[in-house]
Parts: C-alpha cells; sequence; structure tokens
C-alpha cells in the first residue's frame, strides 16, 4: 500500500492505454480512467503534522478534481479548488463552514461557478469563520 501522494505522481506520470490521457484523468466512460480514479481513493491518507485530521483527505480530494476537472461537477470543482489553497496552507473548515460553503455554492449558477477565484466572492459567505 502506498500514501496517496505517491499514487497521484505515478497517475501524473502515466498515459492510459486506451484514451492517451494521464491515467485516471481521461474522459469519464474510459473504463480504464474510470478504474485508476477509484483505485486512487484506495491509497493511505497520513495527515501531516499540526494539521487537522482530515486535511490529507481533503487534499487528495480538491487535488484529484483540480487535475480532472472534466470529471466533476461545475460546483464541485468550485467548492474543492476554491478550497485548495487552504488544504495546501494546512487548514481544514468545520463541518459548519464546509456546509455554509456548499449552500452557498449550491446557489450560484455554473457561470457562476467558474467565475468566481475566492470564497469572499460569493454572495452569503460571511468572510469570518463559522465553527
Amino acid at each position: 500500500m502506498f500514501e496517496w501522494r505517491v499514487v497521484d505522481a505515478a497517475y501524473d506520470r502515466l498515459t492510459c492505454a486506451d484514451c492517451g490521457s494521464r491515467l485516471g484523468s481521461g474522459p469519464v466512460g474510459c473504463d480504464k480512467c474510470d478504474q485508476a480514479d477509484g483505485f486512487r481513493f484506495a491509497a493511505i491518507e497520513t495527515d501531516r503534522p499540526a494539521t487537522p485530521p482530515g486535511t490529507e483527505h481533503g487534499l487528495r480530494v480538491a487535488t484529484a478534481v483540480a487535475r480532472a476537472r472534466h470529471r466533476h461537477g461545475a460546483r464541485a470543482r468550485c467548492g474543492f479548488e476554491l478550497g485548495l489553497p487552504l488544504l495546501l496552507g494546512g487548514q481544514l473548515p468545520g463541518t459548519a463552514q464546509a456546509q455554509a460553503y456548499r449552500a452557498a455554492i449550491d446557489k450560484l449558477t455554473e457561470e457562476e461557478c467558474e467565475r468566481v477565484t475566492s470564497f469572499e466572492e460569493i454572495p452569503g459567505i460571511s468572510s469570518r469563520r463559522v465553527r
């Protein structure tokens, strides 16, 4: 069993024999990529020192979404891509904050999801953290 970062790095360097994309990042419906994308989540997640438990899982999911945007819906892309800098900095929003982000993102159109560049730009999201 390998750490998720090792698996992710390997996928980034391997090419799918069926579709020619990076393995696990090809179009939805490519059997080899669909299988590899699922296997990516069987790897080990070890939280980095001095980060909240679960930060590494959030980072893994956000990385997977950012690398293969076309495999995910606009609202998922928006939330995970906006959250990626926080996760890279070792921050993990609490449940209430994550739910507030999701509720506000769910009210956006797909076009709005593609345009926002920070959580603060989303109507209904307070700049102060919800606990």
